[in-house]
């Protein structure tokens, strides 16, 4: 029996149709590609303003930055232009601030880097008898490039070189290390200092 050609054409392309459904609904032979979290940014904040908390819940100091950033690889916080706080009501006077800073995904510390000033109004005697001559208040500046602070123990240290200034006097150290809450200052190694009469 012959078929007619328009008829053996229609049958072919019938069956061509029906092989490339099987084909595309039939099982994959291709490795499924596993699902990776997407590398980059968690999220990025202009004017941020970050809150830490003590136990009690209450606020106990807040961070300020320029720009904020969070990687969705380890979450890290990265900063520019950052400045941290004391609330008034933890009496810590001081104020720090630095270019960049970092929080670390699993410590509670903030890492300051740049041109790293902390600031405090301390309390200064005029004369060795206090009572008839009272106090004033002159600013201590602490300047280093780097600067670790834990923020909840009221702790500040560093192992590189920091200047301390007040009232025309200077002093120079190798690490350091700040009591914030008992205006404590701690240093280590090449303490050298030029003071004003």
């Amino acid at each position: 029996m012959k078929i007619p050609r328009p008829v053996r054409f229609a049958m072919l392309l019938v069956a061509a149709v029906l092989t490339s459904v099987l084909v595309y609904l039939g099982p994959s032979s291709e490795v499924a590609q596993p699902v990776t979290a997407r590398r980059g940014l968690g999220y990025y904040v202009k004017d941020a303003r970050l809150t830490g908390t003590g136990p009690d819940g209450r606020i106990l100091y807040r961070v300020t930055a320029a720009a904020a950033e969070q990687t969705l690889t380890d979450g890290s916080i990265t900063m520019r232009n950052v400045a941290v706080a004391y609330e008034p009501a933890a009496q810590v006077p001081w104020k720090l601030k630095a270019d960049r800073g970092q929080i670390p995904p699993d410590r509670n510390i903030i890492q300051l880097e740049g041109d790293v000033v902390a600031t405090a109004e301390v309390a200064v005697v005029k004369s060795a008898d206090p009572p008839k001559s009272g106090t004033s208040t002159a600013p201590l500046l602490i300047r280093t490039d780097y600067l670790e602070l834990d923020p909840e123990a009221y702790i500040a240290r560093t192992e590189r070189m920091v200047a301390v200034e007040r009232s025309g006097d200077t002093l120079l150290a190798r690490g350091m290390r700040v009591y914030l809450k008992q205006d404590r200052l701690q240093f280590q190694s090449e303490v050298r200092g030029r003071f004003l009469p």
